[in-house]
C-alpha cells in the first residue's frame, strides 16, 4: 500500500534489555520453549521459533556460546536469526505468542502447536517471567538491564489515515530518507510516499517521491 506522508521528525531511542544474572537450567523453561527445543520443527515456523528461542536464551542468562550450541541443534535456519535476536531483542509475551501469524518476523505461533500452557503459565505474562519467576519489581534484582540496541525512528503523518505513526529504519535507510528530503525540498511538486518492499525475504520500509496528483497537503513543520 502506498501512503502519502509528511515527515514529522527523526530520533534515536536507546532500548534496554533485562537479562538474568545467572544462566537458568532447562528444567525451569516454560512449556512453549521446551517444545521448541524438543519437537522436530517443520519448515513452516522455523524462523519464528528460532527467533523466540534466541531471544529467550539471551534473557535467561545463557552465554552466547552455550546458547548458540543449543540453538543450532534445533533451529534449522540460518544463523543470522540467532545473531539478530540473541541479547538484542525481548522475548515475546504470551499475548503475542498466542496470535496467528502469516510468517516471520511476526512471532505469533498459534498455528505451530507449541503453546500448551501448564498451571504455572497463567501466573506470568511471558516465557522469561515464567522461567525467572518474576512476579514483583523486587524480583528484577535477579538480573540487570543492559543496552541492547539503538533504534532509529522516523515519525510520520499518514495523510490517508489522518494519523501519526513511527517507522523504524536502519542507518542506511535513514541516510536514503535524508537524501530524499533534500530532493523534495528542491522539487516542490513532489510528495513523499511510504510503502514496504521485500528485501532478502523481509519487508522493509521504503520512501520515494511522487508527483502530486491532488492539492498539496502540508503541515506547518514542513514550511518552518
Amino acid at each position: 500500500m502506498e501512503m502519502p506522508v509528511s515527515i514529522l521528525g527523526i530520533e534515536k531511542r536507546e532500548e534496554m534489555l533485562w537479562t538474568a544474572s545467572e544462566p537458568l537450567s532447562k528444567d525451569l523453561f516454560p512449556p512453549c520453549i521446551r517444545r521448541i527445543i524438543q519437537k522436530p520443527m517443520a519448515k513452516k515456523g522455523q524462523h519464528r521459533a528460532g527467533a523466540i528461542l534466541a531471544a529467550f536464551l539471551g534473557q535467561v542468562g545463557w552465554s552466547q556460546e552455550d546458547a548458540l550450541e543449543l540453538w543450532s541443534n534445533v533451529a534449522g535456519v540460518e544463523e543470522r536469526i540467532f545473531v539478530e535476536w540473541f541479547g538484542k531483542m525481548h522475548c515475546p509475551k504470551c499475548a503475542t505468542l498466542k496470535q496467528k501469524s502469516k510468517s516471520y518476523p511476526e512471532l505469533g505461533i498459534a498455528d505451530l502447536d507449541l503453546c500448551q500452557p501448564d498451571e504455572k503459565c497463567r501466573d506470568f505474562e511471558g516465557p522469561v517471567e515464567y522461567a525467572i519467576d518474576l512476579k514483583t519489581e523486587t524480583d528484577l534484582s535477579r538480573g540487570k538491564e543492559k543496552h541492547s540496541r539503538t533504534l532509529l525512528l522516523v515519525r510520520i503523518f499518514d495523510w490517508t489515515a489522518g494519523r501519526e505513526g513511527e517507522v523504524e529504519l536502519s542507518s542506511a535507510e535513514l541516510d536514503d530518507l535524508e537524501r530524499l528530503l533534500v530532493d523534495q525540498n528542491e522539487q516542490k511538486n513532489k510528495v513523499v510516499i511510504y510503502t514496504r518492499a521485500k528485501v532478502r525475504g523481509r519487508l522493509r520500509p521504503r520512501f520515494y517521491l511522487k508527483d502530486m496528483e491532488w492539492p498539496a497537503k502540508r503541515i506547518l513543520s514542513e514550511f518552518l
